[in-house]
């Protein structure tokens, strides 16, 4: 199973899995019962258990496995800008407007005239 959501409290059955994609930015809190929870790129597996969280602060795949009957709340915290593409995407947009703002700023200079023919 996958799921994309902002907020969600979900029951697990014993050894039912649930995948998140890039769960960016997600708190992972335990409400009762116990969940196995691994992340893409992490050596340290975690087990959850009632009242205990995670905060998943890198773009990971992660994977809970329920120990036994578990429910869990997963809450992904908002951003003006999701992922890689966006934070370089909008680093590009701010250095062509300064270009654009330098380029106005010399044309309308003293002395820089143009001459017309």
């Amino acid at each position: 199973m996958q799921a994309t959501f902002n907020t969600a409290e979900l029951s697990l059955n014993k050894g039912q899995t649930l995948e998140l994609g890039a769960a960016a930015r997600s708190v992972i809190t335990g409400i009762c019962g116990a969940v196995w929870l691994t992340r893409d790129g992490d050596i340290n597996d975690r087990v959850l258990g009632p009242g205990q969280s995670l905060t998943v602060n890198r773009d990971a795949h992660v994977l809970l496995s329920a120990l036994g009957d578990a429910r869990v709340r997963i809450e992904q915290k908002a951003s003006r800008h999701h992922g890689l593409a966006a934070r370089i995407g909008r680093g590009l947009l701010v250095r062509y407007l300064r270009l654009l703002r330098s380029l106005r700023r010399r044309q309308s200079a003293p002395g820089n005239a143009s001459l017309a023919y």
